[in-house]
């Protein structure tokens, strides 16, 4: 089993180009530019209009995805005039160690400008990725998340996976799920078990890959392509996770990553005008 090492020690067990949109309205360039380039890039409503510490809690999600390890370098979008400048986030990224570019929509004049802007440069953060070999990955440099600690399966599911010599992070509890992700990834996690329960459908998320386990029988039943696990009887429910585990890093993709799922969702913490 191999991960991607970055410069900090850690191990990404995804080697993402991520295109990170600064503000809402920088989000259709973005996407353009993933798209056009295979990178991934996340959409998000935020970026402008933020003060105090709604801004600070927004800029510290943007900035906890872009240096998840599963993130080898980050392109930075920006429109030009929001209240998160898009080159105060490049450079607080670039501060935590990670490869960083910028393309600003309005310096570059216009979106078609800044398209093909973002396109060359995650082609040339591509291209350096891929000269660095993927190296073993010692369990110790695996952190797996879980999403809901207070969940009945979770003590087990903890146990089982810290038995792998793998670290466990656990979201806080008073957090959705899908918010669970962005905290879980800016805690390090490379791979993210979700347990989700009745009449709850099976997540994505930007940067990570996410097991989802299906807790509700006929949902799953419904929605059986969607999940990764069915739970069955907790013993058997737990040795398959962690056997999911293992192939997720061992690089086979997730049901989400199947089928595109770059779920990001975050709380404003108040709304301004």
């Amino acid at each position: 089993m191999t991960g991607h090492p970055r410069p900090d020690g850690r191990f990404g067990v995804r080697d993402h180009v991520l295109v990170l949109p600064s503000v809402v309205c920088s989000t259709n360039a973005a996407e353009r530019i993933a798209r056009e380039s295979g990178a991934v890039a996340i959409t998000h409503q935020h970026g402008c209009l933020h003060v105090g510490d709604d801004l600070r809690h927004t800029e510290r999600a943007l900035i906890g995805t872009a240096t998840n390890p599963n993130v080898g370098a980050v392109v930075v979008v920006s429109l030009g005039c929001e209240t998160i400048q898009g080159r105060r986030l490049a450079r607080r990224i670039e501060d935590r160690g990670q490869r960083v570019a910028f393309v600003g929509i309005q310096a570059e004049g216009g979106t078609e400008r800044a398209v093909a802007a973002g396109v060359a440069a995650v082609g040339e953060l591509r291209a350096v990725l891929d000269a660095i070999p993927p190296e073993p990955l010692p369990a110790a440099a695996v952190t797996v998340g879980i999403d809901r600690p207070r969940d009945p399966l979770a003590p087990a599911l903890t146990a089982a996976l810290a038995g792998r010599g793998w670290a466990v992070v656990d979201a806080p509890g008073d957090l959705s799920a899908a918010e669970s992700h962005v905290a879980l990834a800016a805690a390090g996690a490379q791979v993210i078990v979700s347990l989700r329960g009745p009449g709850e459908a099976p997540l994505g998320f930007a940067v990570c890959p996410v097991i989802a386990v299906a807790r509700d029988p006929a949902l799953y039943a419904a929605l059986r392509d969607d999940f990764d696990l069915p739970d069955e009887d907790a013993e058997r429910t737990v040795a398959d996770v962690v056997a999911r585990v293992d192939a997720t890093l061992a690089g086979e993709p997730t049901a989400s990553e199947r089928r595109g799922a770059r779920d990001f969702v975050l709380r404003r913490l108040a709304m301004t005008m």
